[in-house]
């Protein structure tokens, strides 16, 4: 069976924020796995939906990130709440995540998906990409949704994974790589103080858990790794590898989608999501 492989390269923030949920967006007909980075540093917000394990429900927060949007700290910078259920709850009111040009994430989406299936492939994908650095000798190790690399008896943070249901029976998995890690602007983030609690590391400095690869080995080729993840997880699913590119239209809708959800106050401030059509 084949999976349609999408390389779409340095994307704007606008198809940047859409591609979480591609499935809301796109007619989900058949296997999917999707690479991409953004072209510019930028800041993603997640809150959910989250499911909710007593009343066996969806359910949505809407936390107010005016002090987010309105800090000097991130001016210029891009901002955005993403549209993304979240199946695992992570003990915070929201998580955000750093998005840079050196970075790669991918997304997969496959047919015929339960809860179980879903852990199964996140699993794997966390295994692979263990494996892909441990022939680069580079020494990993896995800790729930994070894996890390060691580096001096330090290991840090450089991938984290998600998964969750997708439309018309499609189960969907994230996960990606940090080549290089903007500390920076994470740490200009984590100075904002307000009441939200925002899931983070206890440290000063996000440098000291968190980085990327090539802090380890610096002639890592990013596009070459970045091919044997698509290769591996493919050949472990059973797929051959269908190269293809987004038509005119998909292009279209997904940027008309991150357009309105990094303009629509109601939802990038405060959550509510009632203007957008969900599947």
């Amino acid at each position: 069976m084949e999976i349609r492989y999408l390389d779409l390269g340095e994307v704007t923030p606008e198809i940047y924020t859409a591609l979480w949920e591609y499935d809301n967006v796109i007619d989900l007909k058949e296997p999917t796995f999707i690479k991409f980075s953004t072209i510019t540093p930028y800041v993603q917000f997640w809150q959910g939906p989250y499911w909710d394990k007593k009343t066996q429900e969806w359910k949505n927060d809407y936390t107010d990130l005016s002090t987010f949007y309105n800090s000097k700290e991130l001016a210029g910078v891009p901002l955005c709440r993403c549209y993304i259920k979240i199946e695992l709850n992570y003990g915070a009111d929201i998580a955000y995540y750093i998005a840079s040009p050196n970075g790669t994430d991918f997304i997969l989406y496959v047919p015929d998906s339960d809860k179980n299936k879903r852990k199964n492939i996140d699993n794997m994908f966390q295994k692979t990409l263990c494996e892909i650095l441990g022939d680069r000798n580079i020494n990993t190790k896995i800790d729930g949704n994070d894996v890390y690399f060691e580096l001096n008896g330090t290991y840090k943070k450089f991938s984290g994974s998600l998964y969750r249901p997708a439309t018309n029976g499609f189960g969907y998995v994230d996960n990606g790589i940090t080549y290089s890690f903007d500390s920076e602007l994470a740490n200009k983030l984590r100075r904002i103080t307000n009441e939200i609690n925002i899931k983070k590391f206890e440290v000063e400095d996000i440098s000291e858990v968190a980085g990327g690869v090539w802090e380890v080995d610096p002639t890592i080729d990013r596009d070459e790794l970045d091919f044997e993840v698509v290769q591996r997880m493919s050949n472990h699913l059973g797929y051959t590898i269908r190269q293809d590119t987004l038509t005119r239209d998909e292009e279209n809708l997904l940027f008309e989608r991150g357009h309105r959800r990094m303009t629509d106050k109601e939802w990038y401030l405060h959550g509510n999501n009632n203007s957008f059509d969900i599947y």
